[in-house]
């Protein structure tokens, strides 16, 4: 009896070992779909480096994006095609900007570092003045914030959603990057969940999940890591250090992004271990309009439904419609706007409302008979109401 009683216990942690392992090599293997394998920045005037010939240099300071690498094709950021040009490098041109996390409503701990390049602080394998503890600008600095010279280490865990607005459904599917994502730490086997949502915060399409510590790296840099927190400036051992820098990429369709789903994507939601290592988040400007960071909340409020600013205040009338709608908003400021987008996504148009003004009339006569999404932007707030033209 012992011995049957032993065996399928040893049975059960042999299928148990067994479904892991099959289960990490499945991530790996997502993992290493997603991963850039090439970067060119401007350090120092022109720094390439990439797998399998990882360059010696290490920069040491501030330095942006230029391009990056993914399945085979060469992608600009924007930040300075004529570089590539100039050595000679082909490429697709693209434009890449840091997602606006501003606004970090995580608390920084004491596993919290601000990663500088070495040099960024003016001072070589020692510490410079204490940089400033507000941890958002360290993620979007640098030409289109694509600053690789700066980061947030142990990035504060809790969820962060950003209003985002016509994607182009012409693009899903065809397999230039969206969202780029760069780890320039050291990696944990924990892992950031990336996905969209609805109006709602339901999930739309699927989560994307990627273990960073499978990912090869394409270069190393030297950095100083101050503290976030507390009265210590800069730990013994975290002056001069070297670290991996590794970067993943992905397009509509890994996010399950299809024309079934596009007119109800509404928000990028983005959680946070509390390990990851960010110098930015990337979005393909090109494919998407991000808006603003809405709020990021601690992981044990994550079940809670958003807070209640977006369609309440706004009202349209008549709907459906065949020439005018009336649309009642809150008092319009000089940066409010209204935007119409189609089913699939794309925008059909934009109005300025009066300044003061609570009602705005919108001609709709043109716009061939189907269902449209009413989008008011006002500060950090997105109030949406569904439209049908007969």
């Amino acid at each position: 009896m012992y011995r049957k009683s032993h065996f399928k216990v040893l049975s059960a942690n042999r299928m148990f070992r067994t479904a892991m392992m099959i289960l990490f090599a499945f991530i790996s293997a997502i993992a290493n779909g997603q991963a850039v394998t090439e970067i060119v920045t401007n350090y120092n005037g022109y720094w390439r480096t990439g797998h399998g010939n990882i360059s010696p240099v290490k920069p040491d300071n501030h330095h942006e994006l230029i391009s990056f690498s993914y399945n085979g094709t060469r992608y600009s950021t924007g930040v300075n095609d004529a570089l590539l040009s100039s050595n000679g490098l082909a490429f697709t041109p693209g434009l890449y900007n840091a997602l606006p996390m501003t606004t970090i409503g995580g608390a920084a701990n004491g596993n919290t570092k601000i990663g500088l390049g070495a040099l960024v602080d003016g001072v070589a394998n020692g510490a410079g003045p204490a940089p400033a503890r507000t941890l958002g600008p360290y993620l979007n600095d640098g030409i289109n914030g694509l600053d690789m010279g700066t980061c947030v280490a142990n990035l504060p865990a809790g969820t962060m959603f950003l209003s985002v607005s016509n994607i182009q459904a012409a693009k899903i599917g065809d397999g230039i990057p969206d969202i780029l994502v760069t780890q320039i730490a050291d990696p944990s086997t924990s892992y950031d969940s990336y996905e969209f949502t609805d109006i709602n915060g339901t999930r739309v399409g699927s989560p994307l999940n990627v273990v960073l510590n499978t990912i090869s790296p394409v270069g190393q840099w030297m950095a100083d890591f101050y503290e976030a927190t507390g009265a210590t400036i800069l730990s013994s051992g975290y002056t001069q250090t070297q670290r991996d820098i590794r970067l993943w990429a992905a397009d509509f369709t890994t996010f399950g992004i299809n024309a079934s789903n596009i007119s109800n994507v509404a928000y990028f939601k983005i959680t946070l271990s509390g390990t990851s290592d960010i110098a930015f988040v990337a979005y393909n400007s090109a494919t998407i309009t991000v808006q603003a960071v809405l709020s990021m909340r601690a992981r044990q409020r994550l079940s809670r439904t958003l807070p209640a600013p977006v369609v309440t205040d706004l009202s349209v009338f008549p709907n459906p419609a065949t020439d005018v709608v009336n649309l009642t908003h809150p008092t319009a400021n000089a940066a409010d706007a209204i935007f119409i987008f189609s089913v699939n996504g794309s925008q059909v148009s934009k109005y300025v409302p009066e300044v003061g003004a609570t009602q705005t009339k919108i001609p709709v006569k043109g716009l061939p008979p189907g269902v449209y999404q009413v989008l008011y932007t006002c500060n950090q707030r997105r109030l949406m109401q569904k439209l049908v033209i007969k």
